[in-house]
């Protein structure tokens, strides 16, 4: 404590002298050695940090404070090593950390501008102690804490290693793709959807998503590039054809959309794309040919009363009156 309070009354450079002695004096005061690294240099705070460790093998905060000062040099390979190196020490000399602790040092890590580091805490610890059949839940459940916390990279961290372990859970997918329009950008949010895709190509609404943003963002011709990829994957898929079909015809690619319905009715005949394809040609201001294709809808699906109802509008408002 006469240590702290006379460090604390000199600048930074009398500080360090004094720290230099006080960490030979005092050598188990982990607060004093990570303030001596934080004054010296990048080299100086790596040695610093070298002889904490030997000093206190127990303490996990020297080794976070090293893996933070080899992220803020950006050797992202670094922090990962250091990380793994120190849950393996720590359990080697018996030092009891829960996995709570850990999460809450990954959250601390991110709160002070290390996401890597964070990220790294949470791949080395998150499955720590959590039965086998316990893990999908467990982390989905850390994940939305974590951003009850706005601990978004902590989060996004707990994901990532979730999904590397149960790469084709839907839920999980949904549960990343809305972190990221909630709290990610268009590119992480991009990212995640086409991983997601990739994953569960038959799951249309990833591949319906992201087209959705990419057209919404301005990029039309990326947007029908997704749709085609989505199309190979699910060759009948109503949702895809219909998505298909309202981004030719919003973007006034009228005949576009009119093939692309014609192509529907031959793989994904249903009432809904039957009864596109006639609202298509009615706003086209053709309406016979748009009674004969709710005629032939109506011959596959006597029963869809929308078909019905649009064919009396068309009578009524459409045709000619003799």
């Amino acid at each position: 404590t006469l240590w702290k309070a006379a460090i604390e009354l000199e600048d930074a450079d009398d500080a360090r002298v004094l720290l230099s002695v006080a960490v030979e004096k005092v050598p188990h005061s982990v607060e004093m050695w990570l303030a001596l690294a934080r004054l010296e240099t990048y080299d100086n705070a790596r040695k610093v940090l070298n002889k904490a460790r030997k000093h206190l093998p127990t303490e996990r905060a020297v080794w976070i404070a090293a893996a933070k000062l080899e992220e803020s040099q950006n050797h992202g390979d670094m922090v990962d090593r250091i990380i793994d190196k120190a849950v393996r020490s720590l359990d080697k000399h018996d030092a009891v950390v829960t996995r709570a602790q850990w999460l809450k040092e990954a959250e601390a890590a991110e709160a002070s501008g290390a996401p890597l580091t964070s990220a790294a805490i949470v791949k080395c610890t998150v499955g720590r102690g959590v039965d086998e059949e316990d893990r999908q839940r467990t982390w989905a459940d850390d994940a939305n804490a974590s951003l009850s916390r706005n601990a978004v990279s902590t989060a996004r961290a707990i994901l990532a290693h979730s999904l590397s372990s149960f790469p084709t859970k839907r839920s999980l997918w949904l549960q990343a793709v809305d972190l990221e329009r909630k709290h990610g950008t268009a590119s992480s949010l991009d990212e995640v959807l086409a991983a997601a895709s990739e994953r569960l190509p038959r799951t249309e609404i990833f591949w319906l998503v992201r087209a959705k943003e990419k057209w919404l963002a301005g990029d039309v011709d990326t947007s029908r590039n997704i749709l085609t990829e989505a199309f190979k994957a699910n060759p009948d898929s109503e949702p895809v054809w219909l998505a298909a079909v309202k981004l030719e015809w919003e973007t006034g690619e009228i005949e576009r959309a009119r093939v692309l319905l014609s192509r529907a009715r031959e793989r994904a005949p249903t009432a809904r794309i039957f009864m596109k394809s006639a609202l298509l040609e009615r706003e086209c201001m053709h309406p016979d040919v748009a009674l004969d294709l709710l005629e032939q809808g109506l011959q596959k699906y006597p029963t869809f009363a929308k078909m019905y109802m649009m064919g009396g509008q068309i009578c009524s408002e459409d045709l000619p009156k003799n």
